[in-house]
């Protein structure tokens, strides 16, 4: 039995708790479909213009090979430590070291983005319809104590909360996208499919695009943390990584091409200088609607960043199990069974970063930094899973 498999008689996660469609939405709600949609992929129309079709497609094939190597250590080690757990056993403990602190920080900061990002969305809607300004704070601190709540209170609770919410944005999202292409008519194109409309020197603007499609889709690999509360983990888990990782994949896809056809192909240029521009296309072929666009980019903060609390306290716990942080982390409800210990460390860190962030470059910049530092230890994570997902196959035949 190896460290991060030992655990006390009383300290210890709610086994068998949770079905495929709860672990599958624990990565689709992390991943924030419809935030990434509003925000992160404006970032990619700024390279890749009326093509960032093609750079959500080789996303989308980039993503799904990287969900099956994570998928593949998830069926061989399921455990609460994640990706932290698989580095350790494929290529050893100073890997595991490096991936379990990478991931740590990123699903950290997970929480705190979204807090801040629903605290930015509130203010907004605050000042344009009531002239409120400089709440961003009070709606940022009260995100991140609900996902603390959630958290503390069950895990089936949590994940719920992530299937009820992660469906609903996806709905409404999708419903606009396929609209605007049906709309569209004769205007549908497969110029969209052509490098050689890219904003950005071709190919240049559209790997530069393609980035921001997988910093969207980061997160596909956050129901490996709940190994040790699923139903048969070992086939639970990585059919919920890889679902995830394509069914979000191809919902990036059809926002894409639906936003090309909405905005206008020959006016993508102008796109990303709409800092809400999802809300801008509801209100022109919705009208009224909006308000449904805009309830789902509130929907998508709360469920992603539930779903990143779910993350960072598996994780805190499962290195507080072995030692690697302090022990009390390992600690569990006597009653809920959940790391009530990582949760409340969780929110505090998540808070404390994201008011001294905030109120120091402001919460928008602060979100760019934050963005920019989840991309680059997302990456090292992901390059490192792959590695030892290679290792410890090879390893294992001989």
């Amino acid at each position: 039995m190896t460290q991060d498999q030992r655990r006390s008689t009383s300290d210890h996660l709610r086994e068998d708790s949770l079905s495929l469609t709860q672990v599958l939405f624990q990565s689709v709600a992390h991943m924030g479909p419809t935030q990434a949609v509003n925000f992160i992929l404006l970032f990619g129309f700024a390279f890749a213009g009326p093509a960032l079709p093609l750079s959500a497609a080789l996303a989308l094939l980039a993503v799904v090979l990287i969900a099956n190597c994570v998928g593949q250590l998830a069926k061989q080690m399921p455990s609460a430590g994640g990706l932290y757990s698989y580095a350790s056993s494929a290529v050893g403990s100073k890997g595991g070291f490096m991936v379990g602190w990478s991931f740590l920080v990123v699903e950290l900061l997970v929480p705190c983005g979204y807090g801040m990002s629903g605290g930015v969305a509130m203010q907004g809607l605050l000042e344009n319809q009531f002239g409120i300004s400089g709440t961003w704070w009070i709606w940022t601190v009260a995100l991140i104590a609900l996902f603390a709540y959630l958290n503390y209170r069950s895990v089936e609770l949590s994940t719920d909360v992530g299937v009820v919410l992660g469906v609903i944005e996806v709905v409404i999202i999708l419903a606009l996208a396929v609209y605007m292409i049906v709309v569209a008519g004769d205007s549908n194109t497969l110029a969209v499919f052509n490098p050689a409309n890219a904003l950005e020197g071709d190919w240049s603007g559209v790997f530069k695009g393609m980035v921001f499609v997988i910093l969207a889709a980061q997160g596909f690999e956050a129901a490996a943390p709940l190994g040790e509360e699923a139903r048969n983990p070992r086939r639970t888990v990585p059919r919920a990584i890889l679902l995830a990782a394509l069914i979000v994949g191809a919902f990036y896809l059809v926002a894409a091409y639906g936003t090309v056809m909405g905005w206008g192909f020959d006016r993508m240029a102008s796109y990303a200088e709409n800092p809400d521009p999802w809300v801008t296309l509801a209100r022109t072929f919705w009208g009224v609607g909006w308000i449904l666009v805009f309830f789902a980019i509130i929907n998508s903060l709360l469920a992603g960043g539930n779903a990143g609390a779910i993350a960072s306290t598996r994780t805190l716990y499962a290195m507080g199990r072995t030692n690697v942080l302090p022990s009390v982390l390992g600690r569990t409800h006597p009653v809920h069974q959940t790391p009530h210990v990582a949760v409340l460390v969780t929110a505090v860190i998540a808070g404390t970063l994201a008011l001294a962030g905030g109120f120091y470059w402001g919460p928008v910049d602060a979100l760019g930094i934050a963005g920019t530092v989840i991309t680059l230890l997302a990456l090292l994570v992901y390059i490192t899973t792959c590695i030892g997902c290679a290792v410890y196959y090879l390893r294992e035949r001989r």
